[in-house]
């Protein structure tokens, strides 16, 4: 029993401290960031408890594993602060290749063991309490990932046993994470629930699979019921530092990660009341191997040898509030899978992030004041009302064409020149000084940045069916466009109904044909430059190339007449449509219109009644045409 619960022990303490450096996010309201500098106070400010104990990690050594171990240099006791301070403390897992978290220094007030103890000898599993009050960590470290990781995918290649599999070049060569500062408060252990899954359910799937994938399988159960066991009312970690270089098959890559704050409070398992980051900054750079055979231009990656990508990304803060997700993962450590009536299942929660920018390879390609998702609302595992998108955006288009301009010429090398003929040599030079003058081009014309706020969004109202979807895009400067669906899908009742049937495919199959109907779409584009933005970068372009077809064409008929000779073109399509269906004329003539002279143009479905499969399937053939409008509500607008 002690062996089969060590890991509950011994991740208890070492990944209780991992809580502290993973915890995500802040955002940038003025309540938020007060409360901000309040983590960090936490942090600063001096903490002491009066007639302290000092704490005693013997029967807690003496419950490990032999493969589990807890070690530190020096041990002292402050009974003016009531802490008990461990330098160099290190907490170790594995026994060939030792794994796991250090501390420069490590401060502990009213300790706890005895139900952690317990545990570990196969006892007192269903009760909860103390662990304790408060730890203080300085420069929290974790030491040998990147071996433990290599040993471990070693030893998968050669269960797997696959032909050319033992000279895959894959591997983790630095792994080194710090954090300055850490601090948890009021840690307590929940009651332990962990029933690994039988082997042979996993063999099930395939016969072949190897040992070691049913071990990571019991491993990540093992993981889970860790988590789910910690109770931690505060966890604070400041000035943390993560880099990384990986070995991969063609390319390596060297990663950095910095967090100034990461702040969570509330944390019962796996749900988080709220967390924070604030300074957030990350870069990874790939550099594709040259390491190519004779005569051929890219790796086995499948990039140019020798291309070098680099990203970044950072972030002034973000927030998480609200994350619920210790109930589904509780059937995941259990072996269990979640019924339908557990209906109050999981809760994804909302996240903020602000002040977000992505660079390539230095140059900025994207930025956003403000970055939100909300996946709160689920019925049972269905999503029932999601959102996500971007305020105050920016999309540097004149950037993001220059990088691929770079892929381009990365892809074609001087081997691939020579092996052309000279007619597609001038091509691909013709091509080049294209590609430049656009670039060149795009600033004058307003198309080298994109202003725009992007949203989309589901709702399913779970006990009446109706399910609508939207998607709004306002490019300032350019353009707006808003897209609407709305449907019928089963009531949750119904689904529960059929996934309680003898046969649940049967059954859904039923609910979905007898709930389903469109209840109408709705598309609306509204020109508000772009257009004439667009036509004048591709007049100018013309200009450049008078003497090719598509040069001179473009560069002798300006913005205006490009928008009239489009209008002119899409209504020579009038006879033909409105020869099959007369009111498609009219429908043309109204884009027509708005190709001209902007606007904007409306198409929308809008029926009296919804359109169930029966219904439409009467209307299949149909050749009335004042009959299908009716029915569906169709209209196309324009509108000057």
């Amino acid at each position: 029993m002690k062996t089969q619960f060590w890991t509950a022990g011994a991740l208890a303490l070492g990944l209780v401290t991992a809580c502290a450096q993973d915890a995500p996010v802040e955002t940038t309201t003025p309540v938020e960031i007060a409360a901000a500098d309040t983590f960090a106070e936490l942090v600063n400010a001096p903490f002491k408890i009066e007639n302290g104990s000092e704490a005693d990690l013997t029967d807690l050594i003496a419950a490990l594993p032999d493969y589990t171990s807890i070690s530190w240099d020096e041990k002292s006791f402050d009974p003016a602060t009531g802490a008990t301070t461990f330098d160099n403390l290190k907490i170790g897992f594995g026994s060939d290749t030792q794994f796991g978290l250090s501390f420069e220094t490590a401060k502990l007030w009213e300790f706890d063991d005895s139900l952690l103890v317990a545990r570990l000898n196969g006892e007192r599993f269903d009760k909860s309490g103390p662990l304790f009050s408060r730890m203080e960590g300085r420069n929290v470290a974790y030491f040998g990932v990147a071996l433990a990781f290599n040993d471990l995918f070693d030893q998968m290649l050669e269960s797997l046993d696959e032909e050319g599999l033992e000279d895959l070049d894959f591997g983790i060569d630095v792994f080194e994470s710090n954090a300055e500062n850490m601090v948890l408060s009021s840690v307590s252990l929940r009651p332990w629930e962990l029933s690994l899954l039988p082997a042979e359910i996993i063999t099930d799937f395939d016969e072949d699979i190897p040992s070691e994938v049913v071990d990571l399988v019991h491993v990540g159960q093992h993981m889970i019921a860790v988590f789910r066991s910690l109770s931690i009312e505060t966890a604070v970690s400041t000035g943390t530092e993560v880099t990384m270089k990986i070995r991969q098959p063609g390319a390596k890559v060297d990663g950095r990660v910095t967090v100034e704050l990461s702040a969570a409070e509330n944390i019962e398992g796996l749900d988080i009341g709220r967390s924070f980051n604030r300074g957030v900054s990350s870069a990874n750079t790939t550099v594709y191997s040259d390491s190519i055979a004779p005569g051929e231009v890219v790796t086995m990656s499948g990039f140019p040898a020798g291309l070098t990508v680099a990203q970044q990304d950072a972030y002034a803060s973000s927030s998480i509030e609200n994350m619920k997700l210790d109930t589904v993962m509780g059937f995941l450590a259990r072996s269990e899978l979640p019924g339908m009536e557990v209906r109050d299942l999981l809760s994804l929660g909302t996240w903020e992030v602000a002040d977000y920018v992505s660079k390539l390879n230095d140059q900025t390609i994207l930025t956003a004041e403000r970055g939100f998702f909300d996946g709160s609302g689920f019925e049972w595992i269905i999503p029932s009302d999601l959102s996500f998108g971007f305020e105050g955006a920016m999309l540097n288009t004149g950037e993001v064409t220059e990088f691929f301009f770079t892929f381009f010429e990365a892809f074609l090398d001087e081997r691939s020149l020579e092996e052309m003929d000279d007619e597609e040599q001038a091509q691909v030079e013709l091509f080049r000084e294209g590609f430049t003058k656009a670039i060149e081009l795009m600033p004058e014309y307003g198309l080298d940045e994109i202003p725009f706020d992007v949203s989309f969004g589901s709702r399913w109202a779970s006990d009446s069916g109706p399910t609508d979807f939207s998607m709004q895009l306002d490019m300032d400067g350019f353009g707006r466009s808003e897209f609407d669906l709305g449907l019928n899908f089963p009531t949750y009742d119904a689904l529960l109904e059929a996934y309680q049937s003898d046969d649940r495919e049967a059954g859904f199959e039923r609910a979905f044909e007898t709930a389903f109907a469109f209840r109408g779409a709705r598309w609306l584009e509204q020109d508000t430059g772009g257009y004439d933005k667009l036509f004048g970068f591709a007049h100018a372009l013309g200009k450049e190339y008078p003497d090719q077809g598509w040069g001179a064409m473009l560069g002798n008929m300006e913005p205006t007449q490009m928008r009239a000779y489009l209008g002119t073109i899409m209504r020579m399509a009038k006879p033909g449509a409105a020869a099959e269906f007369p009111p498609a004329e009219d429908w043309i003539e109204a884009f027509a219109l708005y190709l001209e002279s902007g606007g904007s143009i409306e198409v929308k479905s809008d029926p009296p009644v919804p359109i169930s499969p029966e219904l439409f399937e009467r209307f299949e053939g149909e050749t009335d045409p004042e009959i299908v409008i009716e029915a569906f509500g169709l209209t196309v607008t324009h509108t000057k």
